[in-house]
């Protein structure tokens, strides 16, 4: 087996406090986008048999994600709350600092060097903010936690029964709170050869893998009758255009924090390329000295992020508002086991022309960078739910007394890498008592900084459709390749001829397109700060 995994307690503590430090302000952050479809589940769940028969919206055989043991996760966080968001957050930051400690005694037992560099690196990437921050992103989180206890458990010096009962088991309930945990059984089996020794038994170390494989096709057959198929976002196979853009996304954001917009400056794209170039060159110097054992952690830390990302190159990660890095969550604990690989120790550092003292310094400088990143991410969230909030409050004191329709030409996306509203802006209303309202929405809105004005709207001659005008601080987000797709049923959006499209994905213009079905009909667009009524065409 691998290396024994003890981390001395004071020191993974402290990773571990580092970890929660930077994403600190997260706790004072409230509910935004997917957050109000969670909350709309927890409160109809009766019963934890409930969670099991039902999708993660609380539908039978309505195909989407099967999350039960997620669900129960935040039912009990709404109980322990009483509603508010602060246990959500709280409960959130635990599960991180346990990853974090998980990470370091990972990378203790399969690469044996820097464990505790590799955890601070892998508590300060800026990337893992929509996990941490975002209630929503628990999901990541609950799943994360029980499978590296799993891959930790098979790759462990224990009784060969504990080791693959405790890895079993750990396993199933992970696929019980993510889709991602089908993973595991191959994470485990690259685990098990990256620490095996030379000529070790193949089906000796595939025999708790194996195992782990064989838990989850019970959860596959359950996951099939509860949602009535596959589920997910989509139900056909993805493109090559689809998965070669994705796979490039997420190259470039694992070394691109989403503050520095490289899809906006596209110059920054020198960055991901000089880190890319500097891991090859050490990755060439090891092997020209015949270091095999950490070329083999270089091969381990890059595979893994592979296998960890395949479940999710059907969903590109959006590069203008961060969109979907949580799906980068498994996949950076290979990350941080290649940059375990890759830390030269002070004799390379010799042999290499440098010195200990410079390494230190500039691990140092870039930590405090990245330390920085991440609490700004962290409050980014804390406005982006903020103004969730108002933009509710807002479209209710402009809405028909009873009844009627609410239309919003223009709806907050993101704020910055934070979510608002794409989806759940209805169920965010129907939480505030206005079960008889119909609410639609139309062009997505990423907001970099809020000013009043930035997003305007004037009826177009055909008296039915509007044409929207932004400035950069809040542009109009479409996808990259082919038509947007309507965000609700009474509203849709399109792009216009003479649209400012040097940025992909981002527009100053837009065309809203509503389609009302009640009467008293109130149209209002979010104008970049603030929700405003917009008269209609004459």
């Amino acid at each position: 087996m691998c290396r024994p995994i003890a981390v001395p307690f004071p020191a993974a503590a402290a990773v571990a406090a580092l970890a929660v430090l930077v994403f600190l302000p997260s706790l004072w952050a409230g509910f935004a986008a997917d957050d109000f479809t969670m909350l709309s589940t927890v409160e109809a769940l009766d019963g934890p048999l409930w969670a099991f028969e039902r999708n993660d919206l609380g539908v039978v055989d309505g195909g989407h994600f099967y999350r039960p043991l997620w669900v129960l996760l935040n039912f009990g966080a709404f109980v322990l709350g009483g509603g508010g968001a602060l246990a959500f957050h709280a409960i959130n930051l635990a599960l991180w600092a346990l990853i974090v400690v998980q990470v370091v005694l990972l990378v203790r037992a399969l690469a044996g060097r820097f464990a505790l560099l590799a955890g601070v690196a892998f508590a300060l990437y800026p990337r893992h903010a929509e996990s941490v921050a975002w209630v929503s992103g628990n999901t990541d989180l609950l799943a994360t936690a029980l499978g590296l206890g799993a891959v930790q458990c098979a790759v462990a010096s224990l009784p060969a029964r504990r080791r693959m009962a405790s890895a079993v088991a750990l396993t199933a309930l992970a696929a019980l709170a993510k889709e991602s945990a089908f993973v595991l059984p191959a994470l485990a089996a690259l685990a098990l050869w990256a620490c095996a020794p030379e000529g070790a038994d193949r089906r000796e170390l595939l025999r708790v893998p194996a195992a782990m494989a064989l838990a989850l096709v019970p959860i596959f057959a359950l996951r099939l009758l509860a949602i009535g198929g596959l589920g997910g976002y989509s139900d056909g196979l993805p493109g090559a255009t689809t998965l070669v853009g994705s796979l490039a996304s997420y190259a470039v954001a694992t070394v691109t924090p989403h503050q520095l917009e490289v899809v906006r400056h596209p110059l920054l794209l020198a960055i991901p390329l000089a880190f890319v170039a500097l891991a090859s060159v050490t990755a060439w110097r090891l092997h020209t000295h015949g270091e095999r054992a950490r070329l083999r952690l270089v091969i381990l830390g890059l595979v893994w992020f592979v296998m960890a990302l395949a479940p999710a190159l059907a969903e590109p990660l959006d590069l203008n508002n961060a969109t979907g890095e949580r799906l980068l969550f498994l996949p950076s604990v290979g990350l941080a086991l290649l940059l375990a690989a890759l830390l030269p120790d002070r004799t390379q550092l010799g042999r290499w022309g440098g010195s200990a003292a410079a390494g230190c310094a500039a691990l140092a400088v870039l930590f405090a960078a990245a330390a920085a990143l991440c609490l700004a991410s962290a409050a980014n969230w804390v406005s982006a739910t903020d103004l969730a909030e108002r933009t509710v409050d807002q479209a209710l004191a402009a809405a028909p007394p009873s009844g009627g329709e609410l239309v919003l030409l223009s709806i907050p996306e993101s704020y910055r890498n934070a979510h608002v509203f794409t989806n759940s802006f209805d169920r965010a209303v129907q939480r505030q008592g206005r079960t008889d309202l119909r609410v639609s929405w139309c062009a997505p809105v990423h907001v970099r900084a809020r000013r009043p004005g930035s997003v305007r709207f004037v009826p177009r001659a055909d008296g039915v459709t509007f044409i929207g005008r932004a400035r950069p601080s809040s542009p109009f987000d479409f996808p990259v390749f082919g038509d947007p797709a309507p965000l609700s049923a009474g509203c849709g959006y399109q792009r216009t001829a003479s649209a400012d499209s040097h940025i992909p994905g981002l527009s100053l213009e837009a065309i809203a397109v509503p389609n009302p079905q009640r009467r008293g009909v109130v149209t209002l667009a979010f104008d970049g700060r603030d929700v405003r009524v917009v008269e209609p065409a004459s």
